[in-house]
């Protein structure tokens, strides 16, 4: 399976607030949902953990995309989003980020994906389908780049 990530080690240190921890099986899943979305979007939920600056991921729930577009956009049900909320309620665990691909090919984040990206620290992280799958995440609001560790 062909993947890369978008945050070089040497730049880390110099780009980003926040550290995503997401483990090879995840990024696997997601990368194989995302080939097979393709020429969709797939999209779904990241549960895990914080502390400090540092964000784990745990698992991954994947959703059905409600977009208009799919080809072009995702929407995840808030039902989905809300039950999940509450099942993790008093776990130590919680919803820590969304996840979607980009059938285009590019990993920045599109315009609307800046316009849905409200939350203080929520994590975006983004498949780009191409030759291979590239892997970016940002913290909202403002998109700024969250390095990638593995």
């Amino acid at each position: 399976m062909s993947w890369q990530t978008s945050t070089p080690k040497h730049r880390r240190d110099r780009c980003c607030r926040l550290t995503f921890h997401f483990p090879y099986s995840l990024r696997d899943r997601l990368v194989a949902e995302a080939r097979a979305a393709y020429p969709k979007e797939c999209c779904g939920l990241v549960e895990g953990v914080r502390k400090g600056e540092a964000v784990r991921a745990l698992a991954l729930h994947p959703a059905a995309n409600l977009a208009e577009d799919t080809a072009d956009g995702f929407l995840i049900d808030p039902a989905l989003h809300l039950g999940l909320s509450r099942t993790l309620r008093g776990t130590g665990r919680e919803i820590v980020g969304c996840y979607h691909s980009h059938p285009n090919g590019r990993v920045q984040p599109s315009a609307r994906d800046r316009a849905a990206g409200c939350e203080e620290g929520f994590v975006w992280l983004i498949a780009a389908v191409a030759d291979e799958v590239t892997l970016a995440a940002y913290e909202g609001p403002d998109f700024r780049p969250v390095a990638l560790a593995f």
